[in-house]
């Protein structure tokens, strides 16, 4: 996997308001297509990323090991800080899960997973919607 993929992939599980990737970037300076949520937090570890891995370019491979690296100092210092708001907290936790998923696909082979068919209990609302009038006190 390389670095333009890792962020694409953490687009996908975080959402696009914490990852705005710029699918036509060139190089990291124009890696977000908008700002993120948290700008300074995730243009920092992106950064951090980038230099952890050794990547000269977007399609630089990386790994786990270092990207996590690159994660611990950042989330320290967020967790340590009196201005972290929950939310920060929250997306700091989400994005290690993330990056261990993310890197855990890439190594186990691939599997066909039949999808989980759950029946619903259907609720006619016809009998319920006649019971409830509004009665005027005029």
């Amino acid at each position: 996997m390389n670095f333009k993929e890792l962020l694409s992939q953490l687009e996908e599980r975080l959402g696009s308001h914490q990852f705005p990737v710029n699918p036509a970037a060139t190089t990291i300076k124009n890696i977000f297509e908008g700002s993120p949520l948290h700008h300074d937090t995730m243009t920092g570890l992106a950064r951090a990323i980038y230099v952890s891995n050794a990547c000269r370019r977007l399609t630089d491979p990386v790994n786990l090991d270092k990207t996590l690296q690159a994660l611990a100092p950042i989330r320290q210092e967020a967790l340590r800080s009196t201005a972290t708001d929950v939310d920060l907290y929250r997306v700091l936790d989400d994005l290690g899960a993330a990056l261990n998923e993310i890197f855990a696909d890439t190594k186990a082979p691939i599997k066909s997973i039949p999808p989980i068919r759950r029946s619903a209990e259907i609720i006619l609302l016809s009998a319920y919607r006649r019971q409830r009038y509004l009665k005027s006190l005029a």
